[in-house]
C-alpha cells in the first residue's frame, strides 16, 4: 500500500512549475474561498483557472493531507502551517520566526483560567499558534488574530475554522491600526458547521475605532499632540471592545 504523501510533498510537488511561494499563497486562498462555503466562489474560480487539470486534482490532495495531519491522531489543534512557511517561504526575513509550539503551550498555561466566551487576542498572530494554544485549554473561547503579512491572516484562518474556534482575523498593521481585510469565522447560517465570512473594517472587532481627531501617521503629529492623542487613545482602550480581549 502506497504510504499518504505529507501536505509538504504535496506543496513540493505542484512547485515544478510555478514558484512554492506562489503556489502556497494560491493554496491557502483557495482553502479560505472553499471554507467559505461558497461566499467566495469566484475568487477560487479564478485562482484554480491558472492551474492545470492534475494539478487542480494535488492541490484537493493536498487539502486532505492537511486535514489528517491537522486531525493529531483525533487531538486537533496541531500547526502544520508553521514550519512549512518558515522553511520554505519566509526563510526567517522580516522576522518571520514562529513561536515554538511548546512555548506558545506555556504562555496560554500562564493565562489560565481561560473561560468560556474569553476573548482572546494575538495582535502578531502568523499561522495561529498561540491560539491555537489557548484552545487547547477550552475551545469554546473566542478568538482573535491580526498580522500584517496576507499569508499569515490565510494560515491562522484556515486552522482556526478546522479546528472549530470562533473568531477573527485581521490583515492589518497592529502598531499603526491600518486595516487591509478581515474575516469572521462563525457557524454557518444552516448549522452545519463553521464558514469563514469576509467582513469590512466597521465589522472588525480587532481594528481599533478612530476618532476623527486622532491621525493614523505618528509622523505627522507634533509633541503637543501627542498628549492629547495619547489621553484621547487611553479612553478610547477602555470603552472600545478590544479591552475585553486578553493580549498575548
Amino acid at each position: 500500500m502506497e504510504k499518504q504523501k505529507s501536505f509538504a510533498q504535496y506543496m513540493q510537488q505542484l512547485a515544478r512549475r510555478n514558484s512554492i511561494s506562489n503556489v502556497f499563497s494560491d493554496f491557502l486562498e483557495m482553502a479560505v474561498c472553499a471554507l467559505s462555503l461558497g461566499a467566495m466562489e469566484n475568487r477560487y474560480l479564478e485562482i484554480v483557472r491558472g492551474y492545470d487539470k492534475p494539478e487542480a486534482y494535488l492541490m484537493t490532495e493536498a487539502f486532505g493531507a492537511l486535514v489528517i495531519e491537522m486531525d493529531n491522531n483525533g487531538e486537533g489543534l496541531r500547526d502544520v502551517f508553521g514550519d512549512f512557511f518558515m522553511e520554505h517561504i519566509s526563510f526567517g526575513h522580516n522576522g518571520q520566526f514562529f513561536t515554538p509550539e511548546p512555548i506558545c503551550d506555556l504562555m496560554a498555561l500562564l493565562n489560565d483560567p481561560i473561560s468560556f466566551g474569553d476573548r482572546i487576542l494575538d495582535c502578531a498572530c502568523g499561522s495561529g499558534r498561540i491560539l491555537m494554544a489557548a484552545a487547547k485549554i477550552n475551545r469554546n473561547a473566542l478568538f482573535y488574530g491580526a498580522d500584517i503579512d496576507r499569508n499569515c491572516c490565510m494560515m491562522c484562518l484556515i486552522n482556526m475554522c478546522l479546528n472549530g474556534m470562533f473568531g477573527e482575523v485581521a490583515w492589518m498593521n497592529s502598531l499603526s491600526n491600518q486595516f487591509y481585510g478581515a474575516w469572521q469565522v462563525q457557524l454557518h447560517p444552516t448549522g452545519k458547521g463553521l464558514y469563514i465570512l469576509p467582513i469590512t473594517e466597521s465589522e472588525s472587532q480587532i481594528v481599533l475605532k478612530m476618532p476623527k481627531n486622532v491621525t493614523r501617521n505618528p509622523q505627522s503629529v507634533t509633541i503637543s499632540e501627542i498628549s492629547e492623542q495619547t489621553d484621547i487613545l487611553d479612553d478610547l482602550l477602555i470603552q472600545n471592545k478590544t479591552q475585553q480581549l486578553k493580549l498575548f
